[in-house]
């Protein structure tokens, strides 16, 4: 097949990026049952990717979309489908792979989000070269979208990039170009307090030393009415990151704070949180709802204290041990724990959880929350090696989890497993599992 041919077919399901698919080709924005057209763009792992030129026929799960961005922003990969149909697309794929691993475990459903739309608490929206803002266009890396509007973040997204794009023009502040690193402005990240009504705007630049007095003025006056905390953050590096090195406060305090089941958590410009804070309420409802009543706690990859807190805020009795590689993050989880009364019982440690130095601690409970790639093979070895009463895993990629389980069931019984939509039309979803120490084992 040539870049160009045409090709016609019905999409008969999903391919694991969530494309569309039938035969061995892959169209993305498509949906099961399509009748389409489309034209071959590129090879993707042994698998034809096609660009949709049309939809001949609809099928059944097929839904307009409300943005008119929706097709070709890489911010929403399903928005053309019936949230229904996602919800059991998500089940069916958690599923399959439980099956396709050797596993008997199966979720009856997804927790549905109650708001599809605007759920998102943080949104990193790019700067192109000329001179756009938004979120990049599906599959590149170097063609941006000039985003007028965003059903990801809150109403007020649009007056905030609308008033960036006016700065860029004034000042004048030069775009970022990532295809020759040469430019200043480079992102703008914006974090949203849903509870508390706070919202963070961060311009990331190249070099904070180049942002003279009369510029920073008329950031602030600009951008000082549409926000609670105004930064500017430098990320000098080469690198396509909204991580910032350094950071200036230019109004308000270097951080927001957010509230989820009733504890405040306090959050920086490069904190990791949960980015669908409703959501994030039942996930925690959930987690919490699994431990029992323990008397010592080990909350591996632990952040700025989600867990770990709210769990010492519930059971008066109960201590948390944290570790978390992130320096920051554990310093906000300190502060965390004070400001909720619980730094009596609360110890968060800075450092890779593969360097083990939790491994000494006997806990009732190890809370497993690890990032995308899953848990390092020595913190798999160990916590096999200990072997806990009870643990709780709590996974962004069910591929990765169902694969771990393979070893985990050497120790551990699985006791339950449900799963959450956090990531509204995305295939992303959020799974929990419940492990007990197997005594038929005769561990």
């Amino acid at each position: 097949m040539k870049y160009g041919d045409r090709v016609t077919g019905t999409v008969t399901g999903y391919d694991e990026k969530g494309r569309g698919s039938f035969d061995s080709v892959s169209i993305p924005f498509t949906c099961r049952g399509d009748e389409v057209a489309a034209t071959f763009v590129k090879r993707d792992k042994g698998r034809k990717v096609l660009h949709l030129e049309d939809v001949v026929t609809a099928g059944p799960d097929r839904v307009s979309t409300p943005c008119p961005h929706a097709g070709s922003c890489g911010g929403c990969l399903w928005q053309h489908v019936a949230y229904d149909a996602q919800l059991k697309e998500k089940r069916d794929r958690i599923n399959a792979a439980f099956e396709k691993a050797g596993h008997d475990e199966r979720v009856d459903d997804v927790v549905p989000c109650d708001e599809p739309f605007h759920y998102r608490n943080r949104m990193d929206y790019a700067v192109g070269w000329q001179g756009t803002i938004g979120l990049k266009e599906y599959g590149s890396w170097n063609r941006y979208l000039d985003l007028s509007t965003c059903l990801l973040l809150d109403e007020e997204t649009p007056a905030i990039l609308e008033a960036c794009r006016a700065l860029m023009r004034d000042l004048p502040l030069e775009p970022w170009d990532a295809r020759d690193h040469h430019g200043q402005f480079r992102y703008v990240v914006i974090r949203r307090g849903k509870n508390t009504g706070q919202r963070m705007i961060t311009l990331v630049v190249s070099d904070l030393s180049r942002i003279d007095v009369g510029a920073r003025k008329t950031i602030v006056d600009r951008l000082s009415p549409l926000c609670t905390t105004l930064l500017l953050g430098e990320q000098p590096t080469i690198t396509d990151l909204s991580l910032v090195e350094r950071v200036e406060t230019l109004v308000g305090d270097p951080w927001i704070e957010e509230e989820v089941n009733g504890v405040r958590y306090r959050i920086a410009p490069n904190s990791f949180f949960q980015t669908n804070t409703d959501m994030a309420a039942k996930l925690q409802d959930r987690v919490l709802g699994l431990v029992g009543d323990p008397s010592t706690v080990l909350d591996l990859y632990c952040g700025l204290g989600f867990f770990g807190i709210t769990l010492a805020k519930r059971i008066p009795t109960v201590r948390v041990h944290g570790f978390e590689i992130d320096a920051e993050a554990i310093a906000l989880a300190d502060l965390n724990a004070t400001a909720n009364g619980v730094a009596d019982r609360c110890a968060f440690t800075s450092g890779p959880a593969e360097d083990l130095s939790w491994k000494d601690i006997d806990a009732d409970v190890v809370i497993l929350d690890p990032p995308r790639a899953g848990l390092h093979p020595r913190v798999l070895k160990t916590v096999l090696e200990k072997k806990p009463p009870h643990l709780i895993y709590v996974s962004c990629n069910y591929r990765r989890l169902v694969e771990e389980l393979k070893d985990f069931k050497t120790a551990y019984r699985v006791e339950s497993v449900a799963a959450f939509d956090l990531f509204p039309h995305t295939p992303h979803v959020e799974v929990v599992a419940k492990l007990v120490k197997n005594p038929s084992l005769g561990l």
